[in-house]
């Protein structure tokens, strides 16, 4: 009975198992989509004050609420994806991070003062040649989920101009030129990206010591709470100059774009491992992304360890073909490898 519940809903959603996919990562994958399709669903519902004609949307806590208790019937049914839903309190919950996913998507739209959500109009959106998104849907013939996303594919004859893809060092030169220059003294406390260090990370080539710049530019942080940075781009000229990175970057993750950035410009590009199944690609990386990029991960793929992992995706080869360009525009090397097994 379970088997045939899980089948149904993978039926619907137009998910196949991988190749030697164990059963806890396919029936996390189906109930991750399916949850997301729920959702989408629950943004339906007309609460019993709503005027005719007046669109007030659901609110988040009736979708939460519906969805979460949804959730928690087929863990369980399937308690062996528990441990993939599983979210420290503090962090926020799986209907969230669904909710939150959709909304940035554009399936979802907020209303009201935020606090409520509705289903976006029915939309397409070409991905490639070959595939395209469909919006503001829950469930339609011929369609497949990917991650959140509800994908079809079209017919080869159908004209498509992909969406350009901003090229990292000529945005980091862009940046530069028209930063607004201060002078500043020295500051003890500040810590260095040194561009140059053979490291797979970010987060190792930050040092004390002042490495050697890139195109005559520092990128630099200071701590200014526990776990928390300011950054700042330095120049040396006759005296010190410092371009202090607005907050608002930061929050969307716009300062893993300078690193990227500056180890391109100094030809140490950051590798990510890309590994092609037989049905499907893995993309393992050893960097968070910038804010843009992340989401088209967290739109069009599954979360590979759970539904925070945001290092390992699991997609088909037509989201990795979309998805691809993105990640080369960061700078990064790709380390393509092909295989026949999962």
């Amino acid at each position: 009975m379970k088997d045939r519940i899980l089948y149904a809903m993978a039926s619907d959603l137009g998910i196949d198992r991988f190749e030697n996919e164990s059963e806890m990562r396919y029936c996390s994958r189906v109930l991750y989509s399916a949850m997301a399709s729920w959702v989408k669903a629950a943004a339906l519902d007309r609460p019993v004050t709503s005027i005719q004609r007046v669109v007030q949307g659901v609110s988040r806590r009736h979708i939460f609420d519906k969805c979460t208790s949804v959730l928690n019937e087929m863990l369980k049914r399937y308690p062996e994806s528990r441990s993939w839903f599983e979210m420290e309190p503090e962090i926020g919950s799986p209907i969230g991070v669904l909710q939150g996913r959709l909304i940035r998507h554009g399936d979802l739209l907020q209303v009201g003062f935020g606090t409520n959500l509705i289903l976006a109009g029915s939309s397409q959106m070409p991905l490639s040649g070959n595939v395209e998104c469909r919006k503001g849907e829950i469930l339609l013939q011929d369609t497949y989920y990917s991650g959140i996303a509800m994908l079809q594919k079209t017919q080869e004859s159908i004209i498509f101009k992909p969406e350009p893809v901003t090229d990292v060092t000529g945005w980091f030169k862009d940046f530069v030129h028209f930063a607004w220059w201060k002078t500043e003294g020295m500051d003890k406390d500040v810590q260095y990206f040194n561009a140059y260090k053979k490291s797979k990370n970010n987060h190792s080539c930050w040092q004390s010591e002042r490495p050697k710049p890139v195109e005559g530019i520092w990128f630099a942080r200071r701590n200014i709470c526990q776990n928390g940075y300011e950054y700042y781009l330095l120049r040396q000229d006759e005296y010190l100059y410092e371009h202090r990175v607005d907050p608002f970057l930061q929050k969307v993750s716009e300062h893993r774009r300078f690193m990227l950035a500056m180890r391109h410009m100094a030809g140490n590009d950051v590798p990510i491992e890309v590994y092609h199944y037989a049905d499907h690609v893995l993309v393992k990386l050893r960097i968070h992304l910038p804010q843009k990029e992340n989401f088209l991960l967290e739109t069009y793929a599954w979360p590979h360890n759970s539904i925070m992992d945001k290092l390992e995706w699991d997609m088909g080869e037509l989201v990795w073909e979309f998805v691809k360009p993105h990640l080369c525009g960061l700078g990064i090397k790709l380390i393509e490898e092909r295989t026949g097994h999962g």
